[in-house]
């Protein structure tokens, strides 16, 4: 079964047959009937469908710290009737079955993306960055463990998995079921602690890390209204107390904001930084709030744009992202 990427348009189409005046696709997502698309159509013409619009509506993007596969089960089946919108005869054309992720091709890689992508062929480490020799590579801090998204299987066999890496571990794969080598490379950031995680939706729809390694600048943003009120005291002789304010703020909000710096990453990791931009699911392990250890926290890129940068302009390639909480600090869920 193909995984489509359903960020993107995702079209299945028939020719209608002799004697059928309407086409129907039923789309059932986990089994479940969930929408009816019916078309007018005389014979020998094409009908074409669009599904991933609908279907993306049955995401539960989540990540608590566990790596899980976001991955819908989607049945279309089309269907003729010999009469005008959806009446006479029944007949069925045709059922597909196709799993669907959070994902999204580019213009230049065509209609109706399905992950891999034709860049690159599968089984493959579902991450955008490849080394000069060709091998995939992601940037850890010295002694963390972690998973990183492949695909494996054959044809169009393919599970979406993840594999661990462990504390020590340069490289991983190249055996077994992981038949592609996925380098490791190790960054010691002791100036900052081990850096900070950001575990984002990727373009193949899978849970990647991406850390920042050198600063960070923390921020809290105020929204309010105020009103000026009487304060006069009328009881008497008209006097107001001087400790009383007559100006007031009412429906303070507030939002926290944080500014990192990425530490230097090779030209090759541009496209990471493209793809948390572009994401709409990100999150921020940080020390936890509430005691020891650590909680992941759901964030927004605050940055709206990126300046691709080369080693031959910069020298360096880093970035500054900044990143807001996807929540207001003051708690007002309703």
């Amino acid at each position: 079964m193909s995984q489509k990427a359903l960020r993107s348009p995702q079209y299945i189409n028939v020719t209608a047959a002799a004697g059928s005046l309407s086409t129907e696709l039923a789309i059932s997502i986990g089994g479940t009937l969930r929408y009816t698309l019916i078309k007018n159509t005389t014979a020998g013409s094409n009908v074409v469908f669009e599904y991933a619009e609908l279907a993306r509506d049955y995401f539960t993007t989540s990540f608590n710290g566990l790596y899980t596969i976001q991955e819908l089960s989607i049945t279309l089946a089309l269907s003729s009737y010999t009469g005008a919108n959806g009446t006479g005869t029944k007949s069925l054309i045709s059922s597909t079955n196709v799993k669907g992720v959070d994902g999204f091709g580019t213009f230049m890689e065509g209609a109706n993306p399905a992950i891999p992508f034709p860049s690159r062929t599968a089984p493959a480490w579902l991450v955008c960055s490849q080394a000069s020799n060709g091998y995939s590579q992601i940037f850890v801090p010295t002694g963390v463990a972690g998973k990183a998204p492949y695909m494996k299987g054959q044809g169009d066999d393919y599970q979406l998995t993840y594999e661990d890496y462990t504390i020590t571990e340069v490289e991983i794969g190249g055996e077994g079921d992981i038949t592609q080598v996925l380098k490791i490379n190790r960054v010691d950031c002791t100036k900052y602690g081990q850096g900070t995680k950001f575990t984002f939706v990727n373009k193949f729809g899978m849970l990647q890390d991406i850390y920042f390694f050198l600063k960070n600048v923390k921020r809290l943003n105020r929204t309010t209204e105020s009103f000026q009120r009487n304060i006069i005291n009328t009881t008497g002789a008209v006097t107001y107390d001087v400790n009383d304010a007559a100006k007031k703020h009412f429906n303070t909000e507030g939002t926290q904001s944080n500014t990192f710096n990425s530490g230097y990453y090779p030209e090759a990791a541009n496209c990471m930084f493209e793809e948390l931009l572009l994401s709409n699911y990100v999150w921020m392990t940080r020390p936890s709030t509430s005691g020891a250890g650590e909680e992941v926290v759901p964030v927004m890129v605050k940055s709206s744009d990126l300046v691709y940068k080369t080693s031959l302009n910069e020298k360096l390639v880093e970035y500054t992202v900044e990143f807001e909480d996807a929540f207001d600090y003051i708690n007002n869920v309703r």
